[in-house]
């Protein structure tokens, strides 16, 4: 546990070996060793405190103990919108969960429709499905964004689906 409380530990057997496989082919894991090195460099630019790591012998269970950095600690209304009414009830940290769940989406869609514009930009011709592929997102989600850009009077289609073409209005 030395090494490995310092990232140098490096796992020489999995339990399931297929399993271990399969999540490096789906990219939920690696087999370079670095996850638990990076955290410790994250951990330590950050200020906090380094991990605790405890297993047996057997590697019958793994816990990684990160304690929450000591200026952290914010009060209430550090962390609530001015917005919010006084009646804050219980579920304030759901509240708050779904306030940056929210503008993390709204940050993504303008990143993917600044992106869905350059691309109409490059190719006036340039059809959903394209869009949708070179963006990795579906179908319906170019539908949606381009219905938004065309509400806000940004983009314009001129001509057929089939023959026509994009404008973007700057």
């Amino acid at each position: 546990m030395d090494k490995f409380n310092i990232g140098r530990a490096v796992s020489r057997r999995n339990r399931n070996r297929r399993i271990g496989e399969f999540l490096k082919e789906i990219d939920l894991c690696e087999k370079k060793s670095t996850g638990i090195t990076k955290v410790l460099r994250a951990l330590e630019a950050n200020g906090s405190p380094p991990p605790e790591f405890e297993t047996d012998e057997g590697r019958n269970y793994f816990i990684a103990t990160i304690r929450q950095h000591e200026g952290f600690e914010k009060s209430i209304s550090d962390i609530i919108p001015e917005n919010v009414t006084d009646n804050v009830t219980d579920n304030v940290t759901d509240n708050v969960t779904d306030n940056v769940t929210v503008n993390d989406s709204a940050k993504k869609r303008l990143e993917r429709q600044s992106a869905l514009l350059e691309h109409i930009r490059g190719d006036r011709a340039i059809t959903v499905n394209k869009l949708a592929l070179v963006l990795k997102v579906s179908r319906r989600t170019i539908l949606r964004d381009l219905e938004e850009l065309r509400t806000q009077e940004r983009i314009s289609r001129i001509g057929s689906d089939i023959n026509g073409f994009w404008m973007v209005n700057d």
